[in-house]
């Protein structure tokens, strides 16, 4: 089979952390095989490559990875070990993966470091980012528009790499999803999580200040491609209003 395909969001876990990070979202049943998915990246990853025709994957720390890590130290020190651990992987077959870093952006400058360590450094193509990040508090959300995170995206324009936004599951305490387990992960919540972190950025101001960064959605846009024309439509209504009221 000719390999020609490129797949950009292959995940892997850690041997050390892949049951306290994942085991809680999986059924019994399933969990089992979907371990073994997780950490075989030289064996049952490959061998699925091969079977459907891709030739490179980039790999990355399945969600919510370091996102969902309390501690500011401790989600520095796991994103240093995971990307230590990842760069391992790919020097056995950089013919077939390549990498994407996980950041602890509850630390923004420990943050901006890392990713110039696993671009410089390891050779990784760019990071992947496991949505909000909660810091010290359980069911606390920071998203990348803050002012805190400005340095840190110029230093994602400086390096020239992508920066994906990649889903994770909304907070427990969002009263809209309560009862409704069916509208979690993939299902709706990760689109519409993922989407509305991506217009926070976008309404920030921050491709204005710089106008090289280059973020990556995934699944389609996060649903906002279909949804653009009504976004900019509603907001050109606001704006033509306030000028009106202003004059």
């Amino acid at each position: 089979m000719r390999l020609q395909k490129l797949a950009v969001e292959e995940h892997f876990a850690e041997p050390e952390t892949v049951d306290e990070s994942q085991k809680k979202f999986f059924p019994p049943d399933r969990w089992p095989k979907l371990r073994n998915d997780l950490l075989d990246i030289h064996g049952q990853l490959l061998a699925d490559m091969d079977t459907y025709g891709i030739q490179m994957s980039l790999l990355s720390l399945v969600s919510p990875g370091i996102q969902e890590i309390l501690s500011k130290q401790k989600a520095v020190d796991t994103a240093r070990r995971s990307n230590d651990y990842l760069a391992e992987q790919v020097a056995k077959r950089p013919d077939r993966f390549q990498a994407f870093a996980a950041l602890p952006l509850q630390d923004p400058d420990a943050a901006a470091q890392e990713l110039v360590r696993c671009v410089k450094e390891l050779g990784f193509r760019g990071a992947m980012v496991n949505g909000f990040s909660e810091i010290d508090i359980e069911e606390s959300s920071f998203y990348y528009d803050l002012p805190q995170y400005w340095p840190f995206w110029a230093t994602v324009e400086s390096l020239d790499v992508p920066f994906y936004l990649h889903p994770r599951r909304p907070l427990k305490n969002r009263k809209d999803l309560e009862g409704h387990p069916w509208f979690l992960a993939g299902a709706w919540a990760f689109g519409v999580e993922t989407a509305t972190h991506a217009l926070r950025l976008m309404g920030s101001g921050l491709f204005d200040q710089h106008p090289k960064l280059t973020i990556v959605l995934g699944h389609l846009g996060e649903m906002l491609p279909n949804a653009i024309w009504r976004i900019e439509n509603r907001l050109n209504e606001i704006s033509r209003e306030f000028r009106r009221r202003k004059g």
